[in-house]
């Protein structure tokens, strides 16, 4: 795999959608690229949904080249580092109360990179426990008391 084939790849489709973009590589393996543009909220879209086709997009043409490639990961000015940050911190305040209550907490459904961030997070936790539930866009977390 190479950051810079996947960077040259996200270049072209912004060229050719007329947005201006500075594209950096974050990271080589996984691939990760952070893009900056004056049109972030258009490339970013409601709730990310912009952001995750032109992920989709990029992913696609850079494995047709690439048949073993693992994912090319995309950040549009911090947003998906922002939101994770703030599901998490949902997550850490709901695994408090699972705690405490004993009860157990759900979180609103949410994408398959934000619930695994929030697993991952919690998994460190020896006193809770998360399982996802749901289809589709209703998937979601449950955190519970071990």
């Amino acid at each position: 795999m190479s950051a810079v084939e996947a960077k040259d790849i996200t270049q072209k489709l912004f060229d050719t959608m007329g947005i201006q973009a500075v594209i950096e590589i974050d990271s080589d393996e996984p691939i990760y690229l952070s893009v900056n543009s004056d049109d972030s909220a258009l490339l970013i879209g409601k709730g990310g949904e912009n952001l995750r086709s032109i992920q989709a997009m990029i992913n696609t043409i850079y494995r047709k080249s690439h048949k073993d490639a693992g994912y090319v990961g995309i950040d549009i000015s911090g947003y998906k580092k922002e939101r994770v940050e703030k599901v998490q911190a949902i997550a850490q305040e709901l695994a408090d109360k699972a705690r405490e209550t004993g009860e157990d907490q759900h979180l609103k459904p949410m994408n398959a990179f934000e619930r695994r961030s929030v697993h991952t997070l919690l998994s460190e936790d020896s006193d809770i426990v998360t399982d996802s539930e749901g289809e589709g866009v209703n998937r979601h977390i449950v955190i519970r008391k071990r």
